[in-house]
């Protein structure tokens, strides 16, 4: 069973990239490396559910990964970014960042709402340096040297 994940989370002052096979990146579910990452975005949402209610100045992009059911079947799930956070004690709420691939009742910029105990990863920038972003983490790892630099350019990713 695969478990799809988008390229990268996209907030309001960025451009989504048009999802396509080619950049999306898929895994196995049992990836103990996907598998750690995202357990670590769970053990440390608390975290991030604080900073998103009262965020600094310096911290911007709020965005949370969440599983949708995908039209392939089998139980299949595409991870889509969700930008534009907010939370109401109970539920996130945002808009859908990507645009999904295999989702098809979904679409970019739609409104969706979820339990942060559903949340596979979270991440926001804090003077300009990713906090969070775990399952993003372990796919930079496995780029090559210029996916890796297009990665880092477009993310502004600083580990």
């Amino acid at each position: 069973m695969l478990v799809i994940y988008s390229p990268w989370p996209v907030d309001s002052s960025r451009v989504a990239p048009k999802q396509s096979e080619e950049n999306v990146t898929k895994t196995f579910l049992d990836d103990a490396e996907m598998i750690a990452a995202m357990a670590d975005a769970q053990v440390s949402k608390a975290a991030f559910l604080r900073a998103l209610a009262a965020p600094k100045p310096n911290q911007t992009g709020f965005s949370a990964k969440h599983p949708f059911s995908t039209t392939k079947g089998d139980g299949q799930r595409e991870h889509i970014w969700i930008s534009q956070l907010t939370y109401d004690g109970t539920l996130l709420h945002g808009i859908v960042s990507n645009d999904p691939l295999y989702v098809s009742h979904l679409k970019i910029d739609d409104s969706v709402s979820f339990h942060p105990m559903e949340l596979t990863d979270w991440m926001y920038f804090e003077d300009g340096k990713v906090v969070g972003g775990y399952t993003i983490r372990v796919l930079r790892t496995r780029m090559n040297a210029e996916d890796g630099a297009e990665f880092d350019r477009q993310m502004q990713f600083k580990p």
